[in-house]
């Protein structure tokens, strides 16, 4: 194992240095076997969510948009397979993850890390010469570490201010990614950090109504990218990023960031273990309230929407802020943002999945009538843990008769608290990964990346992305 990067920190040996140096040494034998059974599975949840992005309206559009801008070498289309250069395959493949709110979480940082290191480092996988899978594991677990801490400092602070954070502290899980598989030297991956991190954008408005949220990792991703193949031009970014007073990313984008998470223990605690998956198609504030109401309705079938008459959700303000807004069918991000929406729709169907959420079901009159139902207020109760468990719920279910339940969750069922199993991932993987791949060669694909450090080259799973 790695030894520990905590160090006493100095203007020649800042956070975004010690970062630097961890990602350019890190080996394959540094990182534990724990930590890459997960990412396996980080790997194939982002897989299985991209090739269902690629059916989607906006998968279809910025796929094509990316083929337009150009062809040439560089790196696969997942979904698609066309070969475009390694600085466009990022956007796409990015957006594709991001494609249907069912990416890896983590819940600490609010960063999907998935959707930016994965396609940062399949970006460069043909440009970085021979690569095998223990090669692109360890560059996936360098953007997951470093893309997981940054957004550690403050993530659910940026959330509050209105910026996404997958698509800012995102930049730097991609340009971590994209520095090691390029085999930058600690100066080159520093000015990586500098340069993708400068890039960092996303605003929480875009959960309105819009596609553009789909793209936010997208661009991430892409910035990573730009930043490692500038660096290693000899480049230069902004040497000290993540801790400089005036106009440093933590500085600038969260309240009271809290450096320490960026190095402390690094190489000793991988927050990559704590990265979890999404069993529900929408924000993961939902999750809480969505794992409360099945629970309800488990434990009392008789439960219906008709007889419902009142449903209230105790929460943290951010929560509330974030997803807790009256319900309109403007759009399917909208829906799968709201958390009235996801409430209300599983009440009447008792599930919540793909199916779930179309531009028919968005519109369904039974559903918006119950969204009317829906009340959702702020809980202090919920704020004492802090940002650790902001995603606590408190939901009963009042009915027209009088009875009452209620059932109170902290942590949802996918999160790092309270784990998908390995089965229950792989399940989810083939119900995306089907709508795209024949068995066949879904199976291939799973047993590739499970089997990923045999795998002699990288440039297989592009490969294999393309139906």
């Amino acid at each position: 194992m790695a030894k520990a990067h905590t160090r006493e920190v100095t203007a020649e040996n800042s956070p975004t240095r010690i970062l630097a140096e961890y990602v350019s040494t890190l080996s394959y034998r540094d990182i534990p076997g724990e930590v890459f059974s997960h990412v396996k599975l980080c790997l194939m949840d982002t897989f299985g969510c991209a090739l269902f992005g690629s059916t989607l309206s906006w998968g279809k559009i910025i796929t094509e948009f990316t083929k337009e801008m150009g062809s040439g070498k560089g790196a696969l289309l997942w979904g698609d397979g066309s070969e475009v250069p390694s600085t466009s395959a990022p956007l796409t493949n990015g957006t594709l993850v991001h494609s249907f709110e069912m990416d890896d979480l983590h819940r600490v940082g609010v960063i999907h890390p998935g959707a930016e290191a994965v396609p940062a480092a399949d970006a460069l996988v043909r440009q970085a010469g021979s690569v095998d899978g223990k090669g692109f594991l360890t560059a996936v677990v360098a953007g997951y570490e470093v893309g997981c801490r940054v957004a550690m400092t403050g993530g659910a602070s940026q959330l509050r201010r209105g910026f996404h954070p997958t698509a800012t502290s995102g930049t730097f899980a991609a340009g971590a990614a994209a520095a090691k598989m390029l085999r930058l030297d600690p100066h080159r991956t520093l000015h990586t950090l500098g340069i993708a991190g400068t890039q960092a954008a996303g605003l929480m408005a875009a959960q309105h109504a819009s596609m553009v949220k789909r793209m936010h990792p997208g661009r991430a991703a892409q910035a990573g990218v730009y930043g490692a193949l500038l660096a290693s031009k000899g480049f230069t970014g902004i040497e000290d990023i993540l801790e400089a007073p005036y106009g440093g990313f933590c500085s600038t984008f969260c309240d009271k960031p809290n450096l320490l998470h960026l190095t402390q223990e690094l190489g000793e605690r991988f927050e990559t273990l704590n990265v979890g998956f999404k069993p529900y198609p929408c924000c993961g504030s939902n999750h809480t309230s969505i794992d409360a109401l099945k629970k309800i309705l488990h434990e009392h079938p008789e439960v219906s929407a008709d007889k419902v008459e009142k449903i209230r959700i105790r929460t943290t303000r951010a929560t509330k802020l974030h997803v807790g807004w009256p319900y309109e069918p403007n759009s399917m991000t909208t829906a799968q943002m709201n958390l009235l929406y996801c409430v209300a729709v599983l009440l009447h169907d008792r599930n919540f999945f793909v199916d779930q959420v179309t531009e028919e079901s968005i519109h369904r009159s039974d559903v918006l009538q119950t969204t009317k139902k829906i009340e959702v207020l702020e809980d202090p109760e919920f704020e004492a843990p802090g940002d650790e468990g902001r995603h606590g719920v408190s939901l009963e279910v009042e009915l027209k008769d009088g009875k009452s339940y209620m059932e109170r969750v902290l942590h949802a069922k996918g999160s790092d608290k309270n784990p998908m199993t390995r089965d229950e991932v792989v399940q989810k993987f083939r119900l995306l990964a089907s709508r795209v791949l024949n068995r066949p060669h879904l199976e291939e694909l799973e047993d590739t990346i499970l089997h990923l450090e045999k795998l002699e080259d990288a440039r297989r799973l592009g490969e294999l992305l393309a139906p």
